[in-house]
């Protein structure tokens, strides 16, 4: 079981990250930050079929764990000198 401590602990690094741009949205934020993130998955998708088909690349954080989360959080803080 993952420690519930955690938790309050990555918000507290989410929410100092997030103060350095609060005219962010959430999903703004939580997007830009798992994009920059290299553990984070890359996957290209065909958005249509045929001739007019269109490629978009995209992020899939789902198995982007907590303590790497929290690590990359700890150096934006600390290049931020949050």
């Amino acid at each position: 079981m993952r420690d519930p401590v955690r938790i309050d602990r990555i918000l507290d690094k989410l929410r100092r990250v997030w103060e350095l741009d609060k005219d962010m949205r959430f999903g703004q934020l939580t997007y830009m930050l798992f994009w920059k993130m290299p553990q984070t998955k890359r996957v290209t998708v065909n958005l249509e079929s045929g001739r007019d088909a269109t490629l978009q690349s995209m992020i899939d954080p789902f198995y982007v764990e907590d303590d790497v989360f929290e690590a990359f959080l700890d150096q934006m803080i600390a290049d931020h000198r949050l």
